[in-house]
């Protein structure tokens, strides 16, 4: 990015950064709406051992699935803020983010009050997201533009996909739950990775009729990474 702004070349920038947003919501919004869908699994998985109650799985797995609404506005100014700098504008998101700050403030004092320790996950999420949409904006006039149609067809596919697969891993966990009743790790272990491998299946199945192209994107750069790591 900091060579192509060196040279000027918006065009190239633009359909980087929509690359970048494209590949980004692939890998997030099926993450955001599969902690959403198995929240309580996997949290029960991890902790609910000792001490840890199914009261305190319950409790936690709710913050879980609020701050994960926060995961995409998180990686989209992972995205925004190094082509902010990359442009010589870094007092862009800077001051987007200390504004956010203070509207995070904000909407945990008032959230909380109604919801409790949820509202201040609700609070972190939608602070994340508010920060997240005001750098694209005006990431969207520094650049002339970031090719919002091919991102916005991205996401619509993308999130019709991802619901099916989160759908899809919260019927598997019901179902298991019937089947194969019990609360030992091993059994919970069990449920929670068949749940997860049914949800990619038909998460790869989903992208594929949907055709996004993102996903094999996706999946190259994972497999890349795990061939990395095992050599």
């Amino acid at each position: 990015m900091s060579r192509l702004a060196h040279d000027e070349d918006y065009p190239r920038m633009r359909s980087t950064v929509a690359q970048a947003l494209g590949l980004m919501m692939m890998m997030n919004v099926p993450a955001t709406l599969g902690l959403i869908a198995l929240a309580s699994p996997i949290i029960a998985l991890i902790f609910e051992h000792g001490s840890f109650t199914a009261e305190d799985t319950a409790a936690t797995a709710a913050a879980l699935r609020w701050y994960a609404i926060g995961l995409l506005g998180y990686s989209v100014v992972r995205i925004a803020s190094p082509t902010f700098y990359a442009l010589g504008k870094a007092r862009i998101p800077v001051t987007v983010s200390v504004v956010s700050v203070f509207i995070n403030v904000a909407l945990n004092l008032s959230l909380v009050r109604v919801m409790g320790y949820r509202g201040l996950a609700l609070g972190t999420s939608l602070a994340a997201l508010i920060n997240a949409a005001t750098q694209l904006v005006l990431l969207r006039r520094a650049i002339g533009g970031i090719e919002g149609r091919r991102v916005t067809v991205t996401f619509l596919k993308v999130m019709t996909a991802s619901l099916t697969m989160a759908a899809a891993a919260w019927a598997t966990d019901l179902w298991l739950m019937g089947v194969l009743p019990g609360e030992t790790f091993a059994l919970q272990a069990a449920r929670v990775a068949a749940a997860i491998l049914v949800a990619l299946g038909v998460l790869a199945g989903a992208s594929w009729l949907l055709r996004v192209r993102e996903f094999e994107e996706a999946r190259e750069m994972v497999v890349g990474r795990f061939r990395r790591i095992m050599r």
